[in-house]
């Protein structure tokens, strides 16, 4: 049994050369929308991905900036340094 591509070759070598049947094109066309399709289910994959992790990358800049107004606030405000002190070890958690 051949696979697809080396189908694909054949009848693409066989349409170059002028020599395809009907048939033979038929089923040219049939691999041609086959790869159509998978090129459009993996650029719609890719997509999703893309949008994905851009999104990822603006929730952890407005985590990073949620943080950063966290410890300004510690820092300038009027926090008893007890607080102050957990507030920074919630914001720096040990290593595992």
């Amino acid at each position: 049994m051949t696979t697809q591509p080396e189908r694909l070759h054949h009848l693409l070598d066989r349409a170059r050369r002028g020599v395809i049947l009907p048939a033979e094109g038929d089923t040219l066309a049939g691999l041609v929308g086959e790869l159509e399709q998978q090129l459009d289910t993996a650029t719609r994959t890719k997509n999703i991905y893309v949008d994905a992790h851009r999104t990822a990358d603006r929730r952890a800049d407005a985590l990073e900036a949620t943080v950063a107004r966290v410890r300004q606030a510690v820092d300038a405000g009027p926090v008893g340094s007890c607080c102050a002190h957990l507030i920074h070890a919630a914001l720096n958690p040990p290593a595992p």
